[in-house]
């Protein structure tokens, strides 16, 4: 019977998960008329304000986040946003100000909390002007690829500026990209996690994957590519894989649909990175198709983590968690415990990774399902001393010729695609 090493993701704040001031809602990828959004930033600022965020970023196409009190890079291809949707505007100074120390009065004046929302600078969505979505998110870069259009089914170059330049990245949506929602199997051809692997593996700045994204429609399948990347990944003993939940919000109406609950010490940009790094949070969603139901949409408080307790004589992993009626246990894409009880008036689930040996190749992460949606933890490695086994030579990820790269890029048919196509002329970058 297997002898397990855990590495748990939260240890170093493990403490202050049982206090929820040191819970902070946070959304790392929002959108803004200064892109291509429906609202501006003043009234983006204040739907997240409305509900209950402590921590945003707007990540937009080619426009590095400021202050918000500063307006934003211009990118002339954006223009056609004044057509659309009118002027680009941004907080006033008083404005600004009032937001960070929570003294802000929306008109809908909805928000609970006493503290104020905390604005991440230096962030940007790179890629800005490929049809095919091969997005990825800078964090704490110093201008790189400020506007650049960028090029079809290019992950490497913005990811490796954002690290030459001192920053962090996520991959953006991935099997939107790979077009999953057509097939999901699609998640699961070895050549495409071996082309994600491969970014991973050569750039640790990357520091994951989006696996959680607005409603959950084109990128439903990001959950079975991100277990299979950690069963590839892990057993190599270089690294793991975040999963990062985000709404990607255009429109105010959006603002709720995905986020991450971040555990911090302390309320800091400081301590937001280092978070990032180490997985000290929790991504959690409203819609999550797979998991939840086609139809099914997420009201009233989201399910939350309140407690961890990882037992390594014992071999085992508990969560402790409020607003849920169910917590699973999954390793290798597969749920292999969901026996809870009720302690305190929370639910409670314990794995027994001896138990479960047969079923776990070298890591298991948990989600809990409630009323208000789900929430996933970040993957804990269980090390058995023999991972390497779990090793597999991994296919060649193939450079798509330039013929392959024009088919692909015309391969989305969806309306909202095919009328960008038209508004643009198609004269985005292969």
């Amino acid at each position: 019977m297997a002898d397990y090493k855990i590495i748990n993701p939260y240890a170093e704040v493990n403490d202050l998960i049982k206090n929820s001031d040191n819970h902070y809602k946070t959304n790392l990828h929002t959108h803004s008329t200064y892109s291509d959004a429906n609202y501006t930033m003043t009234e983006m600022i204040e739907g997240f304000y409305d509900n209950d965020f402590d921590i945003l970023a707007f990540a937009e196409h080619g426009i590095f986040g400021k202050e918000w009190d500063k307006e934003p890079s211009k990118i002339p291809l954006f223009t056609f946003q004044y057509l659309w949707h009118g002027k680009r505007s941004h907080p006033t100074t008083e404005q600004y100000k009032a937001f960070l120390n929570g003294t802000y009065r929306t008109p809908a004046n909805t928000r609970t909390k006493k503290r104020g929302l905390m604005c991440v600078p230096d962030a940007i969505e790179m890629n800005m002007f490929t049809l095919v979505k091969n997005h990825v998110n800078g964090y704490f870069t110093n201008d790189a690829y400020e506007g650049v259009y960028g090029k079809e089914n290019d992950f490497e170059t913005p990811i490796k500026l954002v690290e030459e330049s001192g920053g962090v990245s996520h991959i953006n949506h991935p099997t939107d990209w790979l077009q999953a929602y057509k097939d999901p199997s699609v998640a699961k051809v070895p050549e495409n996690i071996a082309f994600f692997a491969d970014l991973l593996r050569r750039y640790k700045s990357c520091l994951g994957i989006e696996v959680l994204n607005m409603y959950d429609r084109p990128n439903r399948s990001d959950r079975i590519l991100w277990d299979e990347l950690l069963k590839t990944l892990i057993p190599e003993g270089e690294r793991t894989v975040w999963g990062f939940g985000n709404s990607d919000a255009h429109r105010v109406c959006e603002i709720d649909t995905a986020f991450m609950d971040f555990i911090l010490p302390e309320y800091s940009l400081e301590n937001l990175r280092k978070a990032m790094e180490n997985g000290n949070f929790f991504a959690v969603a409203r819609y999550a198709k797979n998991e939840l139901g086609e139809d099914f949409k997420g009201e009233g408080a989201v399910p939350v983590v309140t407690e961890i307790t990882v037992d390594d004589d014992a071999d085992t992993i508990t969560i402790k968690g409020k607003n849920c009626n169910a917590i699973e246990w999954i390793a290798d894409g597969e749920i292999i415990e969901s026996v809870t009880s009720e302690a305190d008036g929370e639910l409670v689930s314990t794995v027994k990774l001896r138990e479960k040996s047969d079923k776990i190749s070298c890591y298991v992460r948990a989600q809990l399902k409630g009323r208000g949606g789900i929430c996933m933890t970040q993957p804990f490695i269980c090390d058995d001393g023999n991972m390497a086994r779990f090793i597999k030579p991994a296919p060649v990820p193939k450079k798509l010729t330039k013929a392959q790269q024009i088919k692909k890029k015309f391969a989305d048919t969806r309306p909202g695609v095919i009328l960008f196509r038209m508004i643009m002329g198609d004269k985005t970058n292969v």
